[in-house]
């Protein structure tokens, strides 16, 4: 159950805005994309319900912080609590402003990488590509999923 509502919460629900199913348009609110695009201090709470389950996503964007945008993601459901900390460079974030901003209805299918994470025997640790998977949605679902899923942009933790 856990790796599912990880799978879940990770493909599904990362995105900003209202319920986001793969298949489905990816709706953000005006406010969120106002004060993502200069990445100014915003928090909202959305709820939504997947194969039968009720999520709770709480979206905060706490401004910028050494040369990136730090937004953080709380995504709960009656079992189970991750949250996503993410530093978007300056150009992520005019990516992902622009996606939202275009509000487009059309389905793009897109390869994202799967990663784990490895420890060397020195004690550091490093990112390994174990594979892909496919997501569909629109262009502002799909560019949030592809930074959310890197851990060299996002980490994910349960709480």
């Amino acid at each position: 159950m856990k790796k599912k509502f990880i799978a879940i919460a990770l493909t599904i629900f990362i995105t900003a805005g209202a319920c986001a199913f793969a298949s489905e348009n990816t709706k953000f609110s005006r406010k969120f994309i106002k004060n993502f695009k200069d990445c100014d201090t915003y928090q909202e709470t959305t709820t939504s319900n997947f194969e039968g389950q009720n999520f709770t996503t709480t979206r905060k964007i706490n401004g910028w912080m050494n040369g990136f945008c730090r937004y953080q993601e709380t995504v709960s459901s009656p079992t189970d609590k991750y949250q996503i900390n993410c530093n978007l460079t300056e150009m992520q974030v005019d990516d992902l402003y622009e996606a939202m901003k275009s509000r487009s209805n059309k389905v793009e299918r897109q390869n994202i990488d799967l990663f784990s994470e490895v420890t060397e025997k020195n004690g550091q640790k490093r990112f390994i590509k174990t594979g892909s998977t496919v997501v569909k949605g629109n262009k502002g679902y799909v560019l949030w999923t592809r930074y959310q899923n890197n851990p060299y942009f996002c980490s994910v933790k349960k709480l």
